[in-house]
């Protein structure tokens, strides 16, 4: 006791001082110099700035009112009322942070508080109370060890720092010597008793930590301790392979499965940016070493993905999504604060990089009213951080970044980001290394679907996972998932919800496509019997989800969730579904058969949003008001109701599915009117949507597509043509222009240790280039790639081939049909295509078809080849018409339901086994602006009697050479 009275009248003295050490103190040395140094980041504030005065006045009000409420009694037995539950760890941080923020206010605060002795005294008796009954040398730590060796030693320090001319000597090093009990190794977490533990920090808490044991060094002027700080950054500069921290792809993982960019990485990033500030240039520098550039990379590659508008996307937010103040916004806003700081300690064209991509998220952001600084609840910038950030937005040599056009698949933390110009998609994906959701400290209750499917499309509705979103969206009913609606109870803390499956992944082809899979199954996550094949594929400026296999035993309604978008305070928000205005009344519900589009009115200009249903399902619609309150998701959150209002789309597949399957194409920013149209003509066609492979084709753009499911050789077709073969899981995507062919091949599993076999239905007359690990083992007749895709973590391989323009078809069906007593006969499986004039019952006619869906480019040429096997006579003619449609099956076309014809095309004499050339050019290039099919039919031009009778070889016939074909030309 008598020692604490000492202490106290130093402090008393020592406040006598206090506008001295207000003012400047001598440096006596470099720790001096450092410390003086960090006191004064950021340079002078503009206490003219509107904003920098009512952050001002906010911060002194915070702080008035932590002096006005503060127990300064003699025997006293806690420092707030509302802080004082011992049993939880976080209310010791919390006590050191209200500590920390009277210190500031001793130094830069209002009148009442600057520089007053009595306010000195106060702190320096406060913070001797806390460490001797709730923070001491050989005291155990309880309850989250974070608060114990982070949260509370971090708040403690910056208090010494800013008192450090008022704390007594002794004071002083026996504060330390608790810091160095509870933190003696920033690499190392200590157990309860202070002893070294087994768990090896990494990530952001490794940084943390750092943070700690450098101003600690700083404080006791302890080189060792600055040192072993400076040498903790190292590790988590380089790029990492497993484990928490970044990823060469622009991952970043915390907590070993979970993606946090928007939380943990950008708290890693904070270290860095003050790890740079303060050690380099002086003795500790971190300059020297070969990665200490690397945090630009992370920025551009890592943290600009993630970033639209402003906001950090919640799918890299982790347990942060259920705090109520803690927006996507808000946090993209703390990410800004952190990279201005960062900017400081770059080289110039890297800083300048990085305050356009600042100014461009600020002049975009308009979440926080008239003014991007200006404070709300739990956000708010500090006067430095105000000051900084308006030079970077005043100064006109800085010109803002736009948003980047880019699509990116995040294979380390099964994320995939398309962005585009006035919209950007997020998909959040289950696998076994990435788990669904993570739950802990009460936080992220019911976020068991959040990693399981879900698409979230940004726009410019910046307010739309904002507000009360997460309190209020049925968490069982998420955009892009499918969902059997399980998930209640209490989330066991910290555990990894993992899936039971292997194909999760997929391939990105040029920055711009990619085809991604997920197999899943909800058995480790709610406990769930559903299981299903669900892919989705970004062609350009639409998104298409495609979904196979889906069972489920459990006796539950399965549904896949197309759209749960939260409306405008009305709720009014007009939907129009194949060109009909639904009711926009609440509550509303409509099970609307035949659906083939529908259309949502944004909450502002430039967040319309079309839905094309190509297969016309059957379209659930739901408009409602719910509510909830934040304690729903999170123990200490506000148990206040509050509400929104919600509009999903749903396709409903049952109670106990065996195998649904649905298709849809999500298009932002169209009109109703855009919508439609693309509708009737969306240049999209699913070529496959099985448990062996989804496929889907872009033909406008030339772009496909494909998942392999399975690990077995499995042949995808388009047109009836072989287009892809796979011998294991994989992802492939295929662009081609004409002879260029652009191929992305990629092992969605990561658990490949061997070769990926692909072979592509394409003869290659050039190999451009192939990325390392691509061995090109074929170019003709097809093209075949092995790719060694051992260690290669979901990467994308990359080849570039110049292809030959001329293709070979066979025909998507042919057949005969035969008149008479033969009229209702199909003919569709013979080898041969037989025609025939002749009387009654003997009459024959052929048909053909074919799909040009395969083929991709400028037709520029189209021969078709026919092989007569059998010619009755000599001087036969026959005649080649094109029918009126190409709706028909070789299996069941009879002469009573065959085509009518349209056109004469061309006439020819059949010579035996010489084969029949055809020009169709003119009715392929019409082909390929229409439905890609086209159909004829072959008969003699007259009755040439029993003897004229000619045989064609069919593409069932034994004979290969002699099966007919279609031989395109293309450039």
């Amino acid at each position: 006791m008598l020692q604490k009275k000492n202490w106290l009248l130093r402090g008393l003295l020592a406040a006598a001082l206090a506008q001295l050490a207000l003012g400047g103190a001598a440096k006596a040395d470099e720790y001096d110099d450092l410390r003086a140094k960090w006191l004064a980041r950021g340079g002078p504030v503009d206490m003219n700035d509107a904003d920098v005065q009512v952050q001002v006045a906010a911060s002194q009000a915070i702080a008035q009112n932590l002096w006005d409420t503060m127990h300064r009694e003699d025997g006293r037995t806690l420092l707030w009322d509302n802080a004082s539950n011992w049993a939880a760890s976080a209310t010791i941080t919390t006590n050191f942070g209200r500590l920390n923020t009277l210190a500031s206010a001793y130094v830069n605060g209002n009148d009442n508080l600057r520089g007053n002795p009595d306010v000195l005294a106060a702190i320096l008796s406060a913070t001797q109370w806390l460490v001797d009954n709730h923070y001491h040398v050989n005291m155990n730590y309880y309850d989250n060890w974070w608060d114990w060796q982070i949260g509370s030693p971090q708040a403690f320090n910056s208090m010494m720092v800013t008192l450090y001319a008022n704390i007594p000597a002794d004071q002083l090093a026996s504060w330390l010597a608790i810091i160095d009990f509870y933190v003696p190794d920033p690499t190392n977490r200590a157990n309860a008793d202070g002893t070294p533990s087994t768990t090896t920090e990494t990530g952001a808490n490794l940084l943390d930590k750092a943070w700690v044991v450098v101003m600690r060094g700083l404080l006791g002027k302890d080189s060792a301790k600055m040192t072993a700080g400076r040498n903790a950054v190292s590790p988590a500069l380089p790029y990492v392979t497993a484990g928490d921290g970044f990823y060469v792809d622009g991952s970043f993982i915390q907590h070993t499965h979970h993606p946090y960019i928007g939380g943990y990485g950008a708290v890693l990033l904070s270290d860095i940016s003050r790890l740079y500030y303060l050690l380099n240039g002086s003795s500790w520098t971190i300059s020297n070493d070969p990665n200490v550039n690397k945090p630009y990379d992370w920025v551009m590659q890592a943290f600009r993905p993630f970033i639209y508008d402003g906001a950090v996307m919640d799918s890299q937010r982790g347990r942060q999504l259920s705090r109520q103040f803690t927006t996507d916004h808000s946090a993209g806003r703390g990410i800004v604060a952190t990279l201005v700081n960062l900017a400081g300690s770059l080289p110039a064209d890297q800083a300048n990089q990085v305050k356009s991509l600042i100014k461009g998220w600020m002049q975009r952001d308009d979440t926080f009213g008239p003014s991007y600084f200006a404070a709300v609840s739990g956000s708010s910038l500090s006067a430095t951080d105000i000051t900084q950030l308006k030079a970077v937005l005043n100064d006109p040599s800085i010109v803002e970044a736009a948003e980047p056009d880019q699509t990116h698949i995040f294979a380390s933390v099964d994320r995939v980001v398309q962005r585009k110009p006035g919209y950007a998609f997020d998909l959040s994906l289950l696998s076994k290394r990435t788990g669904a959701f993570e739950s802990g400290n009460g936080e992220n209750l019911k976020g068991w679907w959040s990693g399981v499917g879900r698409t979230a499309l940004h726009n410019a509705d910046h307010s739309q996972y904002g507000r009360n979103y997460w309190a209020t969206v049925d968490m069982t009913r998420l955009a892009g998932t499918t969902t059997d609606h399980t998930g209640s109870g209490t989330p066991v803390a910290w555990k990894f919800y993992a899936n039971t499956k292997t194909g999760t992944g997929g391939a990105e082809l040029l920055g711009q496509y990619a085809a991604v899979g997920m197999d899943y199954a909800m058995t480790n996550v709610t406990g769930s019997p559903l299981t299903g094949k669900k892919a989705w594929f970004y062609f350009g400026d639409k998104m298409v989800a495609v979904g196979a296999g889906i069972a489920n035993t459990n006796g539950n309604d399965v549904e896949t969730i197309v759209e749960n978008r939260r409306l405008g305070d009305d709720g009014i928000n007009t939907l129009t579904v194949a060109g009909t205005e639904k009711d926009a009344f609440m509550p509303w519900s409509e099970t609307m058969p035949g659906v083939t589009w529908a259309h949502l009115a944004g909450n502002v200009p430039g967040s319309d949003i079309g839905y094309i249903f190509p297969d016309a399902p059957t379209v659930t619609g739901l408009r409602e008001r719910r509510s909830g309150a934040w304690s729903d998701v999170y123990t200490l959150g506000d148990t206040t109701q509050v509400a929104e209002n919600y509009l999903s789309l749903a396709l409903d597949h049952g109670v106990n599915p065996a195998a649904a399957a649905y298709t849809y194409i999500v298009v932002p920013n169209k009109t109703a009117a855009e919508t439609a149209a693309m509708a009737a003509n969306t240049g999209i066609t699913v070529l496959e949507r099985s448990t062996s492979a989804t496929a889907v084709k872009d033909t406008s753009q030339g772009v496909t597509g494909a998942v392999f499911w399975n690990d077995a050789t499995k042949v995808l077709s388009a047109g009836g043509q072989p287009l892809i073969t796979s011998d294991k899981k994989s992802a492939v995507m295929l662009k081609q222009n004409g002879t260029d062919l652009q191929v992305s091949i990629a092992d969605p599993t990561q658990l490949n240790t061997g070769n990926l076999n692909i072979e592509v239905n394409r003869n290659v007359t050039a190999v451009l280039s192939t990325d390392p690990g691509v061995t090109v083992v074929q170019t003709s007749p097809t093209l075949k790639l092995q790719v060694a895709v051992n260690g290669a973590a979901g990467k994308s391989f990359a080849s570039h081939f110049t292809i030959n323009g001329t293709s070979s078809l066979t025909p998507a069906g042919d057949a005969y049909v035969r008149d008479g007593t033969y009229a209702s006969s199909s003919f569709g499986t013979a080898s041969t295509i037989t025609v025939k004039s002749d009387a009654l019952s003997y009459s024959r006619k052929g048909l053909l078809k074919f799909d040009l869906s395969s083929v991709e480019g400028t037709i520029t040429g189209a021969t078709l080849k026919l092989m007569p096997v059998s010619v009755g006579m000599a001087g036969i003619t026959h005649n080649l018409y094109q029918t009126v449609d190409a709706n028909w099956s070789e299996a069941t076309v009879t002469w009573n339901n065959r085509p009518a014809n349209s056109a004469l095309v061309t006439s020819w004499t059949p010579v035996l086994n010489t084969q029949m050339q055809v020009d169709l050019t003119a009715q392929a290039q019409a082909a390929m602006g229409s439905n890609k099919l086209m159909s004829f039919e072959i008969e003699a031009a007259q009755n040439y009697g029993s003897a004229g009778s000619v045989d064609y070889a069919s593409r069932e016939n034994a004979t290969t050479a002699s099966r007919p074909v279609l031989v395109v030309t293309v450039q």
